[in-house]
């Protein structure tokens, strides 16, 4: 069962909620853009912790500096970097041999941020927005593994997204969610779907 807890990031407080179950592997789920009503609470967010907890995971939502009850104010992503690298810490503090990280929308433009700069890995991406934020299009050594796209997200560009895939890393495995757009609304098993078909190949 997930229980509520904080952690700090450089001295700014965050919230988050974590389920340990006395496992080896850790992931910590980043949520969308706090400007426009982004947090841990999110469906998508919801679903991809969900997947993880089932396959055995120790799993760490938590709300970005400005999001929720998280202290500190939203600075054009820099912070939210930060604030992941915390996260990833705060969870291998429970004793996690390894800890990676997935998320959805702009959570997904930080996590590959952060594994493009620091020895983080990113697992699974969800809705990388690649039509509204500035992704890198650089080989990434530490993942992703898993991308999902819809092939109606206009923040998401179905073909940029396919594009940029094995640039990132030629090994990930592209899942497409036809007619789908940004927010999953009634894709969302899918996504839990193709989530948890990857994580049963492990």
């Amino acid at each position: 069962m997930e229980h509520r807890i904080t952690f700090s990031s450089e001295g700014t407080i965050l919230e988050g909620m974590l389920e340990n179950p006395g496992a080896k592997r850790g992931v910590v789920i980043t949520h969308p853009h706090p400007l426009y009503g982004g947090d841990m609470d999110n469906p998508v967010v919801l679903a991809i912790t969900e997947s993880y907890r089932k396959a055995g995971f120790a799993t760490l939502r938590f709300n970005f500096r400005g999001a929720g009850n998280s202290d500190g104010e939203f600075d054009e992503g820099y912070g939210a970097i930060r604030d992941l690298l915390a996260a990833v810490y705060r969870l291998k503090s429970e004793g996690m041999e390894e800890v990676t990280c997935s998320g959805y929308s702009f959570g997904t433009w930080i996590c590959l941020s952060a594994s493009l700069a620091h020895p983080v890995t990113t697992d699974v991406m969800v809705a990388p927005p690649v039509t509204f934020l500035d992704f890198q299009t650089s080989p990434c050594n530490r993942g992703p593994n898993l991308v999902i796209s819809g092939t109606q997200d206009s923040f998401a560009d179905f073909e940029t997204v396919k594009g940029m895939v094995p640039v990132w890393n030629p090994d990930a495995r592209l899942h497409v969610i036809e007619s789908a757009d940004h927010f999953f609304s009634i894709h969302l098993k899918e996504v839990s779907r193709a989530i948890d078909d990857y994580l049963a190949g492990l």
